[in-house]
Order: structure tokens, then C-alpha cells, then sequence
């Protein structure tokens, strides 16, 4: 059978009408529509007795299996079985922490197994009452001796950046991947075991970094040194940050190119381990002659 005219040529024009009423809502002033707020309880007001009856229904058909009680006391042992179970999974998880925390800072210890410095671990509060600043705020402040510069790692290596301010019993870090920061000094590690890197010049731009690869003198025996590749360890080499950080991860390389305005300069884009705009804790490094470090 086929469409009466009128049928097909509404048809037709529904879809553009709506996608239209779409766009005009969307370009529409919120003080404007918020009556629309108002119509959009009428549904609900009308289905949700419904679907009451429904989940009630439901529940009567196939009821929630729950363990066979016979008395008070056996219900009680069973609620006081699974506390306990609770409190065993809570301790467990606590003990993981520690342990990987014990971890992180032995890691930390021995690249710079200073004696002056301290390291305590800090959780990640909130951020800076400018959120566009991105600076992290942790519960670590004055008491244990953070100062201006303290820097702070993650996973016990990764360097997620330095602290800005101290204000009492909180500090700000800023994440040294932050767009706009400082550019920071690196050593791309071609080939580590032998302790061999190319200096780098590292730009924050969000997440990661970009920069400049130095090339080998050609006119040394560092001539035959290796090219940087995708997954080599960039460290720390920058004497504007403490002695104690000299050497922690940056990242690793994740792409390598040649700098369109000279061939041959390498340019790499170098992610951290982890996303340090977004860890939850972080270890400080605390020197016991704090003044000393160096500042952002």
C-alpha cells in the first residue's frame, strides 16, 4: 500500500524541523528555556509509577537470593562474618600501599643516595583556587620543612614537578609538563647501560615535552654515538634544579623527526611514565639544608 502525499511529505520534513528547533535551542540564552525544565517533569511524573509497579514486580518474580538464615544467631554470625571480611580487605589494601610506597622510595634513594635528604609522601588534595594555573595542592607543608623548589616524584623516579608555594600545612606543585612552564634540561639515554646520552632542551606543552636533540661532535669519538628512538629514558640534567633530582626520569621518547628548519637537528616529543598532571600522591624530596635548593 503505498503513502498518502500528505503522510510522505511530513515525513519528509520532520527530521530537518527538529535538527532546526536543535540549533536554536542550542544558540538560545539558559534564562531563556529554563520553563523547558518544568515540561520535562511531566514525563517523569507519568512514568514513574509505573515503573514502581514494574520493579515491584520483578522483585516478586525473581527475588534477590540472600544466604538460607534460620535464627537471629546465625544471621548475626553471618553479618559479623562479612565486617570482618571487610576489615580484612581494607587492611590488605592498605598493606599494598605501603609496601608499593616502601618501594617508591628505595627506587628514589638509590639514583642520589643522599644522606641530607628526606622523602615523605604526600596525597594530592585538590588543585589551586586557580584552576587555570594547574598547580596541584598536597597535605605537605612548613612542619616537615617543604619549601619553595622541594621537588616531587612519582612511582619513585618520575619527576611530576617542584613546589611554587607554601601555605601552612598544604603545598603547590607545578607539573613540570605544564604548558607554558620553564623549559627543562634533559639527557636522552641512547644507550644506558653505558651510561650514554645526547643533551636535550625540553619545552612543556601539556602531558609532554618537545625539544632540541643535540647532535654528536663529528669531529669526536662521540661521532658513533647512537640516534634517539622511540622508547629511550630521558633524565634530568639541568643544573637549575637541586643536585638530588639530577638524573630522575622525565620520560621516554615517544616520537623522533627531523626539524623541518634544519634537517639535521633531531626534535623528539617525550612522554612521562605516568600523567603527572594527574597523580593522586607524590613523593617530596626534603633537603635538611632546604635554603640551598635551587628555585622554579
Amino acid at each position: 500500500m503505498s503513502r498518502l502525499p500528505h503522510q510522505s511529505t511530513a515525513s519528509r520534513l520532520l527530521l530537518p524541523g527538529v535538527v532546526i528547533v536543535l540549533i536554536v535551542l542550542s544558540l538560545t540564552k539558559l534564562s531563556w528555556i529554563e520553563w523547558l525544565s518544568s515540561v520535562a517533569k511531566i514525563p517523569t511524573a507519568i512514568l514513574t509509577p509505573g515503573s514502581a509497579v514494574v520493579s515491584l514486580a520483578s522483585g516478586w518474580v525473581l527475588p534477590a537470593k540472600r544466604p538460607i538464615v534460620t535464627s537471629d544467631r546465625e544471621r548475626a554470625l553471618v553479618e559479623e562474618l562479612e565486617h570482618w571480611k571487610t576489615l580484612y580487605q581494607r587492611e590488605e589494601r592498605n598493606n599494598e600501599k605501603l609496601r608499593r610506597q616502601m618501594s617508591e622510595l628505595q627506587r628514589g634513594s638509590l639514583i642520589n643516595p643522599e644522606s641530607n635528604i628526606t622523602q615523605f609522601v604526600a596525597p594530592v588534595v585538590g588543585m589551586s583556587s586557580d584552576l587555570s594555573s594547574g598547580l596541584l595542592r598536597v597535605r605537605a607543608g612548613e612542619s616537615i620543612g617543604v619549601v619553595q623548589g622541594t621537588v616531587a616524584v612519582t612511582d619513585g623516579v618520575q619527576i611530576v614537578g617542584r613546589v611554587t608555594s607554601v601555605s601552612g600545612p598544604t603545598s603547590l606543585i607545578q607539573p613540570v609538563t605544564r604548558k607554558g612552564g620553564p623549559k627543562v634540561a634533559g639527557r636522552v639515554m641512547v644507550d644506558e647501560p653505558n651510561n650514554v646520552g645526547l643533551k636535550c632542551l625540553l619545552e612543556p606543552i601539556g602531558l609532554r615535552f618537545r625539544g632540541v636533540v643535540e647532535a654528536p661532535d663529528a669531529s669526536s669519538a662521540n661521532a658513533a654515538t647512537p640516534k634517539p628512538e622511540p622508547g629511550h629514558t630521558v633524565r634530568l640534567d639541568d643544573d637549575r634544579w637541586p643536585e638530588s633530582a639530577q638524573r630522575f626520569v622525565l620520560g621516554k621518547v615517544e616520537s623522533v623527526e627531523a626539524d623541518p628548519a634544519n634537517p639535521l637537528r633531531t626534535i623528539v616529543t617525550v612522554m612521562p611514565t605516568v600523567e603527572v598532571e594527574r597523580v593522586s600522591e607524590v613523593t617530596l624530596r626534603i633537603a635538611s639544608d632546604s635554603g640551598k635548593g635551587a628555585t622554579p
